[in-house]
């Protein structure tokens, strides 16, 4: 009963979300679609937007662990947050994701990593939701890009661990903002 309750209002968080954000995108979708959403299109904009720019950092981190300019370090450091972004870079070579797992865009100056950061992880979140009408609502949520081509396995694995690391090492985690 409890997680009846819990799929409505999951359900109805995704729905206002669509109304407010994409209203034209609900009409494409039945109450199975909702139910199949992963918790995170139900989020408001700003943890969204915190998850695209987690999930982008993970994907990224092998690059970013090369940085040693200032200026993008720093930049990384106010889309990340100061203890994620020190997790990011002191994870073992063993936890990092091979650089060819998804296409991931070339990080050349400052103004350039949370703009990337964030479509990177937008990609990903993406490719992390089945085809259909359910993908193209969560489009119109994120930051406009195009779904990774990686395998949506490896996209929702990408998203669960990118979510455990946030959670430890920021506060509040996503899913207590939303």
């Amino acid at each position: 009963m409890a997680r009846a309750g819990a799929r409505r209002r999951q359900r109805a968080r995704l729905a206002e979300q669509l109304i407010a954000r994409a209203p034209h995108a609900i009409h494409a979708l039945d109450w199975d679609a909702l139910d199949a959403a992963p918790e995170w299109m139900a989020w408001s904009a700003a943890p969204l937007e915190a998850l695209q720019l987690q999930v982008g950092a993970l994907v990224l981190a092998p690059d970013i662990r090369l940085w040693i300019d200032a200026p993008r370090l720093s930049a990384a450091e106010r889309a990340l947050g100061s203890p994620l972004l020190h997790a990011l870079l002191a994870l073992p070579d063993g936890e990092m994701l091979p650089r060819d797992v998804t296409p991931a865009p070339r990080i050349e100056r400052a103004e350039q990593v949370a703009p990337s950061l964030r479509a990177c992880g937008a990609g990903v979140l993406l490719a992390a939701v089945p085809a259909g009408a359910l993908r193209q609502a969560a489009t119109l949520l994120l930051t406009p890009t195009r779904p990774s081509p990686m395998a949506g396995a490896l996209a929702r694995s990408l998203v669960a661990r990118a979510a455990q690391l946030a959670a430890r090492w920021t506060t509040p985690t996503p899913t207590e903002a939303a």
